[in-house]
């Protein structure tokens, strides 16, 4: 790595040393075989760890050590929408979502979790959406909530989803607070 000749040996030192690892970009990572073995050894070396999954692989989350901080992604309040907006490859989709909660909920206080939900206007940010996210963020007991907006970077042809169902930030905020409201233990 290029280092400049301006730069402070403390500071290019401390760049060096990882502190945290996000594990979530490129397909499933609890999907990968030595999932588990990346993520104890990142611990041993005292990195913290993050991974988003999308809850549709819970035997393989089940078989993972402690992470710093898990979070499910729940795209869809009800199982109608998520077979559309989710295109899922099984057909027992939202039980496999339902049994991921579940085993986040089972493991306690023991690691920090997070319901992530990408929402899409017209579809997810309903009022009535509330209701459904709220009884599957509570069916895990999760720490903390992020509702974010779904960005358009999809194929309109392939996936039937247009760029006028990615929320304004404003529609977000709007959409979280009724959220809340859902979840008054929150």
């Amino acid at each position: 790595v290029a280092v400049s000749p301006k730069a402070l040996p403390s500071r290019v030192e401390e760049a060096r040393k990882v502190g945290h690892m996000a594990l979530s970009l490129v397909g499933e990572p609890v999907m990968y075989p030595r999932a588990a073995e990346l993520i104890t050894a990142l611990h041993r070396r005292r990195v913290s760890t993050f991974l988003v999954t999308n809850g549709q692989f819970p035997d393989e989350l089940e078989r993972l050590p402690w992470i710093t901080q898990l979070y499910v992604s729940i795209d869809a309040p009800d199982k109608e929408e998520l077979k559309e907006v989710g295109r899922p490859l099984f057909k027992d989709y939202w039980e496999r979502l339902r049994r991921s909660l579940e085993l986040v909920k089972a493991k306690g206080s023991t690691q920090r979790t997070v319901a992530r939900l990408t929402c899409l206007k017209g579809k997810s940010m309903e009022p009535a959406a509330c209701a459904g996210f709220a009884e599957l963020i509570n069916l895990g007991n999760m720490d903390f909530v992020e509702v974010k907006g779904a960005t358009p970077i999809w194929d309109e042809s392939k996936s039937g989803l247009t760029k006028d169902m990615a929320p304004w930030h404003e529609e977000v905020v709007e959409f979280a607070q009724q959220l809340a409201k859902a979840l008054p233990d929150y």
